[in-house]
Parts: structure tokens; sequence; C-alpha cells
């Protein structure tokens, strides 16, 4: 990527080393008898650091104090930092980042759960880890769109993993992610689209002087009282409506099971 915006080589080359050193420094401390929510938050923390990339908090105060599952919006291999370090959550992952230089071993070090898209009984098992999870006091993020999108858009949400937080009477709480220039104006140098590679989006990340990754949370929702479609539908709605997309956008917004997983 060229240009006045673009930064040098030599910027990037920087960061390729810091990045390195970030990875290096968390995989370590997975290592450790170290709480893991503090391992995540740290980890994440550096990383983002490391490529220039901010996080901003916006919206109702993030569910810190205990167990939540949150529900958000797919942009980019950037959410799971941001959301990371904010919560220090687990996440839920498709099948094929396991296989991803370093990353996928980094990921597994520090307990993602890998689900195999387009399996039903896969979802039910990484469902009952979910729900498991939580009632051990973790918190957990889901991506139920289960792919990314280029953040103009809003896939369908994918309801079957939120039944793990009715499992667990533990509230779900809405997360919409916006990626944007310091200036707030929309970026979409992070999406992590198609058949793009780590290494390609990584590449565009690198090549932007800063980025930021907006988390909007809202309220949470008691799931005691709730179906997972219900569950599924509100969070859709909450992260339609701060994006500003329609919500209704596309036939099926909301979806009982598993076809995809990101």
């Amino acid at each position: 990527m060229g240009g006045v915006n673009a930064t040098s080589w030599t910027t990037r080359l920087r960061r390729i080393g810091r990045l390195a050193l970030a990875l290096g420094h968390t995989f370590w401390g997975a290592t450790r008898r170290t709480a893991h929510r503090e391992v995540v938050e740290r980890g994440s923390a550096r990383i983002l650091d490391a490529v220039a990339v901010d996080v901003r908090v916006r919206g109702a105060r993030p569910l810190l104090a205990g167990p939540v599952l949150l529900v958000a919006n797919h942009v980019s291999w950037l959410d799971v930092q941001a959301l990371g370090a904010v919560a220090g959550t687990r996440f839920v992952a498709k099948a094929e980042v396991r296989d991803w230089p370093v990353v996928g071993a980094l990921a597994a070090r520090l307990g993602t759960l890998f689900i195999r898209r387009g399996h039903r009984r896969d979802a039910m098992r990484v469902k009952n880890a979910i729900a498991k999870l939580l009632v051990s006091g973790e918190r957990v993020a889901v991506f139920p769109e289960a792919t990314t999108t280029d953040g103009s858009r809003l896939g369908a949400f994918h309801a079957a993993l939120l039944q793990a937080a009715i499992d667990a009477a533990i509230p779900v709480q809405p997360v919409a992610i916006r990626h944007c220039e310091p200036d707030g104006t929309p970026a979409d140098a992070a999406a992590f689209v198609d058949d793009m590679t780590f290494a390609t989006s990584l590449g565009r990340v690198l090549a932007r002087p800063r980025l930021v990754v907006e988390l909007t949370f809202g309220p949470p929702m008691w799931a005691a009282d709730q179906t997972r479609r219900q569950l599924a539908a509100r969070s859709r709605s909450f992260v339609a409506g701060v994006l500003g997309l329609d919500y209704r956008d596309g036939a099926a917004a909301v979806a009982p099971s598993i076809r995809r997983a990101a």
C-alpha cells in the first residue's frame, strides 16, 4: 500500500519485530501458572501495541466482575485481540485456525475452543464446553455470524452457541465492533475476508500509520427467560443499530444452527 498515508518499510519491519516479541511473551506467559485472564489481557494489549492499533470502549459498562458470554460481529483477527485486551476472554474459532503458523499454536495454548464448520454435533460439543467455562467463572466471546465481513454489512447470527448462556444461567452482552482511523472515519484495512491470508491481512494493518478498534458494549441480557434465538435477535439488533446497518438485511437474520464458524 503506497501513498502519503502508508507507513515506511522501516516502520513496518520495526513493528514486525515488536509483534514477534509480543507473541513470544504471550506464549511464554501461557506456559506458566498465571491466570488465563491476565495472560490474555496482557498479551493482547502487547500485540495491539506492536501493530499500532488502539482500542476504544463505548456504550454500557462491560461485565468484567464475573462470567459473561460476549456476542459480537466479526471483521478481523484484531477483534479477538481487542476483546482479549479489554475482557480477557476465551474464544471460539474455526478449526482451520489451529493450523495457522504461530497464531494457531498460540490460540490453542490460550484455550481457544475450535469448531468444525457445518457439523451440528461439533457445535453441540463446543456449546457444552462454553457452558462449562461460564459456570467456572470464565468469560467467553463468540462471533455468531460464523464468518467475517468487511464491516459494511451484518450476516445472520447463528443461535446455537448462545444456548450455552441459557444452560449456565449466565448473562449475554452484545458488542458492536467497528474499525476506524484515529479521526473516526471508517477503515477497511483490517478486514480479513474471502480468501485473504493472515500474512496479507497483517501487511495491510502494518501499512497504516495507526488504526482503532471501537468496542461498543450493549446492556447485558439475562438468558434465563429467553430462547437462544431471542438472544441472537436482540444481540444482532443492537449491533446493527450501533453500526448503522439495516437489521433486516439478508433473508435469514437469525439462524438456529451453525453452518460455518469463524
